[in-house]
């Protein structure tokens, strides 16, 4: 079994609460943003698709402990709207001559066709293929949507080769996964995801979740590192570190309104970016720190957090480890330091 089903009960329960506050807006997200392209740096339009939103977070199962993204889902998304206003922004963001990257996100599963229709799939990235300047898509998964009907239906559509399917692994840990996040499946079916993607030639981006619940924060640093490791060997060149934030309606929103989680440290963000880049030169590692500097996201003591995180941003843009190899002073590195210890000779 792949979930704890009292966990996933707890989990679900939260949600049916918090769902009753849902919002209903219908309204296309657009932003173009700074983003490193396989190429160098560049730009990203991206767009937050109204779907009906993520389909295990629906489930009874409740969905991942720590994701929140569902309550910003209409319940009765209006496909016809969506693509008037998607051509529309879409069209109006792009530069002539400037290539970019498409990131396609749903707080969902683009390919799941319950969330998005195979046909609205298929217009979507008809319209994106028009433009010659989007070099790079992005679609997000899980890996029990990425099957090998519906790669075949994107290689028909589009240009294989500009696909990304990104698939928020969390960790390559199948305990993590069940005992901690409630993910629903296991390192297995990312392999078998992958493996589908890679057969039609496109590529595969994996997200991986810093200090997820019950996780000490020395641990997480090694199950980071460890499934960067294994998924470097699968051939996944692109790895995304997300440190938790809190999201209202979690399970880890009451753990952290009670006191019993608190959000990483920045220096273990720098220290992992560090040790990956290092190791891994060719690999291409983004680490978006959201809330950063805040209590409910990656932070430090205040003092320092602007400067790291300036520096991780102008890392990922370069993919050049010497942006980050700075020696950042603040006394707080050394209560981080201390706070790491402590976790370890606790864990021993």
């Amino acid at each position: 079994m792949k979930i704890n089903p009292d966990f996933a009960n707890t989990i679900r329960e939260i949600r049916d609460k918090a769902l009753e506050e849902r919002s209903h807006s219908r309204k296309v997200v657009n932003w173009v943003e700074d983003h490193r392209l396989r190429s160098g740096p560049g730009k990203a339009i991206v767009f937050i698709l109204p779907t009906k939103g993520c389909s295990w977070a629906l489930s009874r199962s409740g969905g991942c402990s720590i994701c929140g993204y569902i309550y910003d889902n209409p319940q009765e998304p209006n496909f016809e709207n969506m693509m008037k206003t998607f051509k529309e922004k879409l069209h109006d963001s792009i530069k002539d001559g400037e290539n970019c990257s498409l990131k396609l996100f749903t707080s969902g599963s683009f390919l799941d066709t319950s969330e998005i229709p195979e046909e609205i799939q298929k217009e979507i990235l008809k319209e994106a293929s028009q433009y010659k300047e989007i070099t790079e898509i992005v679609l997000e998964s899980r890996p029990e949507y990425v099957t090998k009907k519906i790669m075949q239906t994107i290689k028909e559509s589009i240009d294989i080769r500009k696909i990304e399917i990104a698939i928020g692994l969390e960790s390559a840990n199948d305990e993590i996964l069940k005992k901690s996040i409630n993910k629903g499946f296991f390192w297995e079916d990312f392999e078998k995801a992958a493996a589908r993607i890679f057969d039609v030639g496109a590529k595969v981006k994996a997200y991986l979740l810093f200090k997820p619940p019950f996780i000490s924060e020395y641990d997480s640093i090694k199950d980071v590192l460890q499934s960067v490791s294994k998924l470097n060997r699968l051939g996944v060149d692109t790895i995304s570190i997300n440190a938790i934030s809190i999201h209202r309606g979690t399970y880890l929103s009451i753990m952290f309104e009670k006191n019993q989680y608190r959000t990483p440290w920045l220096w273990s963000l720098l220290h992992l970016c560090k040790e990956i880049k290092s190791k891994y030169p060719n690999l291409r590692l983004i680490c978006d720190v959201v809330a950063g500097g805040t209590q409910r996201g990656a932070h430090n003591c205040g003092d320092c957090d602007k400067q790291i995180i300036d520096a991780l941003k102008q890392f990922v843009l370069s993919q050049n480890i010497e942006d980050i190899n700075s020696e950042f002073i603040c006394s707080c590195k050394t209560e981080w330091k201390s706070f790491l210890l402590q976790e370890k000779i606790t864990i021993s």
